[in-house]
Parts: C-alpha cells; structure tokens; sequence
C-alpha cells in the first residue's frame, strides 16, 4: 500500500509539473505549414525554411497507449494496447523517450525517429498512438541516441526525410548550414577530390532531389581512366567523417574543356 501510493504521489507530480506545451492543441504551425506548401520555392530553399520553422516552434512524437511493446507467451510483439495484451515494461519517465521504439525503417536499412507536424498527421499514420508535444532539439537528441540519426516527418503523409546534418547540429546545439552553402565543407570536399588522379576541377551546386550536387571535371588525355576517376571519387565521398556535414550526394562528371 505504501509503494502504490508513493507511485500515485510521484505521478502526480510529474502531471503537476509545468510544460511549455500545456495548452497545445495539437494543430500544425502556421510558419511550418507555409513552408511544407510553398511550391514555388526550389527544393534547398524550400528545407532551409521548412527546417527553420520545424526549429523554431515544436514537433509531435508519436507514443504507444501502454509503454513499450512487451512479448507475450509465443515470443510475439505485442504493442496494440487491446485488453488481455501481455504485460508491459514499466514506462520510462520521460514518455518521449518510447517514441524510439516506433522508429521508422526506411528503404536504404536506416531508422528515423518519426515526428509529426499536428496530432492530425499522427492520427493518420497510427490511430492507436497518442501524440507527445516536444521541444525540437529534445527531439533531436532522442533520434541521436536511439536511432540512425534521422527524423521522418509526417510518415504516411508526407514521407519527408529531413537531413541527417541538420538533426545532428540541432541535437548538440549547433545551427545547420547545409553543404550547398558550407564554404569550409566543400573546401574540404574539393582538396579530396582533387586529390584523386584524374580529377582537374571540381564544383558545386544545390541538388534537385539530393542536398549537394558536385560537378567533377575530369582529365580528356594524359591515359587517365574516367570510369576508375569516378569509382575514386564515390570511395572519398562514402567516408562516414562526411555523413554529420553532408547528406546525400550526386557526382556528375563533366569531360575536361578542350
């Protein structure tokens, strides 16, 4: 009887304590829906905004109705919070913390931590969730710890990857510049690549459905092989020291100028 009243009291508590989002109604940001439904930006400024205004305001994880999935007598999962459903592990204090165990697998392996822009969006993803308003960078860290470092946002809607960078930087506090604009990153991409034999330019532009583009010019004579050129240059830039300061890439080789 003491135990369960000392439980009772500490909940209690932990209801009683203020939050930022204690009157959050659970719609979506006006500064965010703008961004995600202006389509005549093009796509790297279209996430510049989106990403400012994903950080300024607050996100939406997504949490079981009971804690996290148990296993019942045959080995099962179990997370469907239907009645007679095998027992849970107790809740974590911080219920933000079991959004994890809804991590989202995407199709390259890699798991995101699923956020939403509005009770709304969650709803249509699972029905049998319930939302946790949360501050942007708590969320960050969450996906640090718990999954590949990634954010899905509004999956089963939206399905929109947000850069591993930018939720990185966010996490440890740091603003993001993404590398289309990073002039010390893509010194740094340059002087490796340039490194390669082979390689006599190198350039940059903002990608139409990656984050950076490169433009590599590669040598016309002197024996050198364009396809060996290129196989190089995918081998410096698979270096997981890029994976925190650039998100997907695409080479484009361009034939040396006559």
């Amino acid at each position: 009887m003491r135990a369960a009243l000392a439980a009772r009291a500490k909940m209690e508590r932990l209801l009683a304590a203020p939050t930022p989002f204690a009157s959050d109604d659970g719609s979506a940001d006006p500064a965010v829906t703008a961004a995600l439904e202006d389509t005549g930006l093009e796509r790297h400024l279209r996430l510049d905004r989106l990403w400012a205004a994903l950080t300024a305001g607050r996100l939406i994880v997504p949490v079981a109705a009971h804690a996290r999935p148990g296993r019942g007598a045959a080995g099962r999962a179990d997370d469907s919070g239907r009645a007679g459903a095998p027992a849970r592990e107790p809740r974590a204090e911080d219920p933000a913390r079991d959004a994890a165990a809804l991590a989202v697998d995407l199709p390259d392996g890699r798991r995101a931590l699923p956020v939403f822009t509005s009770a709304a969006a969650m709803t249509a993803w699972r029905s049998d969730v319930r939302p946790v308003p949360v501050d942007p960078r708590r969320a960050a860290r969450l996906a640090v710890v718990e999954t590949d470092r990634l954010w899905i946002l509004d999956p089963g809607t939206r399905d929109l990857r947000l850069p591993r960078p930018a939720v990185v930087a966010l996490a440890e506090g740091r603003d993001w510049t993404p590398s289309w604009r990073n002039e010390p990153v893509q010194a740094d991409i340059a002087a490796r690549l340039d490194a390669v034999e082979g390689v006599v330019g190198v350039a940059f532009e903002p990608g139409a459905a990656v984050e950076l583009r490169i433009f590599i010019r590669v040598a016309a004579s002197g024996g050198a092989d364009a396809a060996a050129t290129m196989e190089a240059c995918r081998r410096v830039m698979a270096d997981p020291a890029w994976a925190d300061l650039v998100d997907a890439v695409e080479l484009c080789p361009l034939p040396e100028r006559s």
